[in-house]
């Protein structure tokens, strides 16, 4: 991992063209540090030269085990006479990392989440936010605060740039999706874009109502079902759609509402159940098409679920 001082000296100076700057920084730094060092910075060095240092990990929503290379810091070119953009990722202590863009710190993780640490979700957002600048500049306009399946997150359109865990938003003292409206705006500002205001949160809660758990959980195998039956009509006499988020279920009455959690993948959905089944034998739940892809067991045709009964509040 990079020396703190080095990267934000080495940012500064890619984004102000200074390479008088930059050589200065790396003789300053083989004087000074052991040999082990002075490796880090030929490393460094090759990401100036257009040869990025990278580092092999995982993305957030990767679908295989195969891992991709991030580099720590992107310089993204705004066409001549203006400055570039630098978009950088920054350890700040064992379990915090930010993302700074031209300088300044837009986000920062903290701790595990889905089994990644803090650096490695933050270089895969800055990696994310690298390819959609680099095919559209003016993508940032773009950028949001949202829910998906009850997770806040931080969009640019449809796609998904960033998840606000809980343990980062308690660590920045703000609710999951306050901090996702935050770190929208910051990213947004950096970039030239006006911030949202707090009717942006308002229209989001009122298009994703909350609901809470009852309690009454149940723990087994969900498997899925989709063009086969799409169309016919369900259990409860309405048409099959293996595009919307339902489920069939032995026992729970027409129109309850579920989430369904995948233990392997942590992902969650809320389903209606409009269906009867599964039976197959030891099968608790049968999902949508619609709503295994959003669990992340489309692939698997079966997974390890928890079910609970939800309800609105109130």
């Amino acid at each position: 991992m990079m020396n703190k001082k080095l990267a934000a000296l080495l940012a500064s100076a890619v984004m102000l063209g200074q390479a008088g700057l930059m050589s200065g920084v790396f003789a300053q730094t083989d004087a000074q540090q052991t040999s082990s060092d002075s490796q880090e910075t030929l490393q460094l060095a090759s990401v100036i030269g257009g040869s990025s240092h990278l580092n092999k990990i995982e993305s957030e929503d990767a679908q295989t085990d195969s891992p991709i290379e991030i580099p720590d810091v992107y310089t993204i070119g705004n066409g001549a006479g203006t400055l570039p953009t630098v978009i950088q990722t920054l350890p700040q202590d064992d379990d915090a990392t930010s993302l700074f863009i031209n300088g300044t710190e837009v986000l920062r993780y903290s701790g595990q989440a889905a089994g990644m640490d803090s650096y490695t979700r933050v270089k895969t957002i800055a990696s994310r936010l690298n390819t959609l600048l680099e095919r559209n500049p003016k993508a940032a306009q773009d950028i949001h605060p949202g829910l998906v399946n009850g997770q806040a997150v931080i969009q640019a359109g449809p796609s998904i740039l960033a998840t606000v865990d809980t343990e980062t938003a308690k660590a920045a003292h703000e609710s999951p999706l306050k901090l996702s409206l935050l770190y929208s705006n910051r990213t947004r500002q950096v970039l030239g874009v006006k911030r949202l205001d707090d009717s942006a949160l308002d229209q989001i809660t009122a298009a994703n109502p909350t609901y809470k758990g009852t309690g009454k959980v149940q723990t087994g195998m969900a498997s899925w079902y989709g063009p086969h039956f799409h169309g016919r009509k369900a259990a409860d006499g309405s048409r099959f759609n293996q595009f919307a988020l339902t489920a069939a279920h032995r026992t729970l009455p027409f129109g309850t509402m579920v989430r369904v959690v995948n233990q392997r993948t942590h992902k969650s959905c809320m389903v209606k159940i409009t269906d009867r089944g599964p039976f197959a034998h030891g099968r608790i739940i049968d999902l949508s098409r619609k709503a295994a892809s959003n669990i992340g067991m489309l692939g698997s045709g079966v997974a390890k679920v928890s079910v609970e009964v939800v309800r609105k509040p109130g």
